[in-house]
């Protein structure tokens, strides 16, 4: 046996193994950390036939490493099913950043700008606003934003004394009237119905993140002491997320504020400790940099939504299908008053990127296509409470481990391209030329039918009798052939990026 095949079949071993983890966690609280301890023994006990010494040393060295963690949370004495959980989570998250520190880059080359928060309102009176205001007893800056075509104003509450940053809409909402984007993009961002806050390390910044209105899902944590935004901006999706706000002014990037300017956006991803357990956007084949289905839905979703107006697209991305990443979307904006235009929008950009096939005529077509191909998406799935949460997060660690072991080993995939002449030469994908089609008034009937059609799917496919490992790698393709068919990338938990 070759070295790569013997590679590979560790990698199986490894997955058998590790894909017990979440099986865990889905049984009550009280038994997760003698079960999980027992797993570790069994693990560690498999790892002595492995043939290869250095995963067993690679592995070894993990396992240790969360037996630490178990014996320090074994003393504790969680009140409920929430204590439980926010201990799992964290031991999760530490865990996470722990492995994944090695596969981060040392520097980042990202320069800082920096725009003080007084003379931002100096700039721009007519926009920007300040008061004080106590909040559950933190003193805040309340920055008051004006829309771009109405007289209506939104507020940002500030801490003064704590290390918490806004990011996501609000923030791009600022940067977008700082750079003067087009009207259509700062409409867009209009109204925001909550915060995310990136927070440095301490109780008292997440403290006071929450006493500002941040949900505990939409909290970020860095692992530093302090704002390190050239770190910050590595670890976003596209580089229009590369900006957030605090009380002493507002943080970007430059490519931030080109998006703001010209609305053009592009994946601009790479791998952050902090952000790691959530995947990754990008992927490398043959030389070539390529967006993830994932990736692909980032930038899809925010040229639909007005929040920026093109991007790039090369034709060897669409050897890679979309999968579920529409079902998502399409999902996220079934609640909305403009569905029936975000569906015409979506199938609009698709058929640009040859991510239709024949015979598909509108976004329902593709849809029933993509649930037929991808039937484990369920359309129900939410993560509302911690233990949801910590739920969710196992099986993404899950992925992070076997995406790690890949990188680490230079495991390769069975995947096998056939190249063209002009296969990597960028096309600007827009909504130039889109014409809304306001004769589609059946879109609610439609859906419903489609829902119940897709809920009968699930039903069938859930009532299969499958495996832990079958559950976490045989949904589409795993996390590390950059593929990313999965239903854990698409829940609806605190992704401010989205």
């Amino acid at each position: 046996m070759s070295g790569v095949e013997q590679l590979r079949q560790s990698r199986e071993l490894v997955r058998h193994q590790i894909s017990e983890f979440p099986q865990i966690l889905e049984g009550e609280p009280n038994t997760w950390w003698k079960a999980t301890a027992r797993l570790l023994l069994g693990f560690r006990q498999q790892l002595q036939v492995y043939p290869d010494l250095e995963v067993r040393e690679y592995f070894g060295t993990q396992i240790e490493g969360l037996f630490k963690q178990l014996r320090s949370a074994s003393i504790l004495t969680p009140s409920g099913r929430d204590d439980f959980a926010s201990l799992a989570d964290h031991i999760i998250m530490n865990f996470s950043m722990e492995i994944a520190a090695s596969f981060e880059q040392k520097e980042f080359p990202q320069k800082t700008c920096f725009l003080p928060l007084g003379e931002m309102i100096k700039n721009q009176p007519d926009r920007f606003k300040t008061e004080n205001r106590l909040i559950k007893g933190e003193e805040c800056i309340i920055l008051r934003v004006k829309h771009p075509t109405q007289d209506n104003w939104q507020e940002i509450p500030l801490p003064k004394n704590r290390k918490v940053w806004h990011k996501g809409g609000p923030a791009r909402a600022v940067l977008d009237i700082v750079a003067h984007a087009p009207f259509s993009m700062q409409e867009n961002e209009f109204p925001w119905n909550d915060y995310d806050a990136l927070v440095a390390n301490s109780r008292k910044n997440k403290k006071a993140a929450i006493n500002i209105g941040v949900d505990v899902d939409g909290i970020e944590y860095m692992g530093e002491n302090e704002l390190n935004f050239p770190r910050y901006c590595a670890g976003r999706d596209t580089t229009q997320n590369q900006v957030c706000l605090g009380s002493e002014g507002l943080y970007y990037s430059q490519n931030a504020l080109t998006t703001a300017i010209t609305g053009h956006t592009r994946i601009e991803n790479e791998y952050v400790a902090n952000k790691a357990i959530y995947g990754f956007d990008r992927m490398t084949i043959q030389g070539e940099s390529l967006a993830k289905p994932r990736g692909m839905m980032r930038l899809i979703k925010a040229v639909v939504e007005g929040k920026a107006l093109s991007f790039d697209y090369i034709q060897l991305n669409s050897l890679f299908d979309l999968g579920t990443h529409s079902l998502f979307l399409a999902k996220r904006w079934s609640k909305k008053d403009r569905f029936p235009e975000y569906l015409q929008r979506m199938f609009y950009l698709l058929k640009q990127m040859h991510q239709t096939k024949d015979g598909e005529n509108d976004m329902f077509d593709t849809l029933e296509r993509a649930h037929s191909e991808y039937p484990f998406f369920d359309f129900d799935s939410e993560v509302r409470f911690p233990i949801e949460v910590v739920r969710w997060k196992a099986r993404k660690l899950i992925k992070q481990i076997d995406r790690e072991m890949g990188w680490q080993f230079s495991i390769p995939t069975d995947m096998e391209i056939e190249r063209v002449p002009g296969d990597s030469i960028p096309t600007r994908i827009s909504l130039e030329g889109f014409v809304l089609k306001t004769d589609q008034l059946n879109v609610g009937r439609r859906w419903n039918e489609f829902m119940k059609r897709s809920e009968q799917r699930n039903k069938t496919y859930q009532a299969q009798d499958l495996s832990p490992y079958e559950k976490i790698f045989n949904q589409g393709s795993s996390d590390t052939d950059g593929l990313g068919v999965d239903n854990d990338d698409l829940v609806s938990f605190g992704n401010d990026d989205l």
